[in-house]
């Protein structure tokens, strides 16, 4: 599935599970930043198909796992356990579970990007910004939502583009 329905799923089961920050942090690595390894399979992938290849929307959609590392198979679970172990937490294994996932079911029935991945975008979206709206309201309950709009732009404004002081 594209990143951005990685991260917003993610975003959901985060604020469904009331993470703390530093819980948070490590279900997005979990739940999202382990596609990175694309980028390092990249090289591999542009070998094998030239580097025409990687500017090629299509072919890269189709490559059939040649960019994607270890921790895109299933035997990324004698990674993932044993960090869920130690850490005494489920949530590395919870959130790298959810990813594979939903990149098998994309790979094995849907295709990239497809209706019900944008549905799944979609509700997740809406189920997202309805928490956080929720949770908004019990804070400022005269709030109005293009406040809470505001308030979440600017918030994804500083993190963007942080300020210098």
């Amino acid at each position: 599935m594209i990143a951005i329905t990685h991260l917003v799923v993610s975003l959901l089961l985060i604020e469904l599970l009331t993470l703390d920050r530093n819980d948070a942090f490590v279900a997005l690595l979990f739940g999202v930043f382990i596609d990175f390894d694309h980028l390092i399979g990249l090289k591999d992938y542009a070998k094998a198909n030239g580097i025409r290849a990687v500017f090629d929307l299509d072919s890269l959609t189709h490559a059939d796992g040649q960019w994607k590392s270890l921790l895109h198979s299933p035997v990324a679970i004698a990674v993932v356990g044993p960090i869920s172990v130690a850490s005494r937490l489920m949530i590395p294994l919870l959130f790298w579970g959810v990813h594979i996932s939903m990149d098998f079911v994309e790979e094995s029935f849907l295709g990239n990007f497809s209706t019900p991945e944008a549905m799944l975008l979609a509700i997740s979206g809406i189920g997202l910004v309805t928490i956080r709206y929720g949770k908004y309201l019990q804070s400022y309950a005269a709030g109005t939502f293009s406040q809470y709009l505001r308030i979440e732009f600017g918030w994804l404004k500083g993190i963007v583009r942080p300020s210098t002081v």
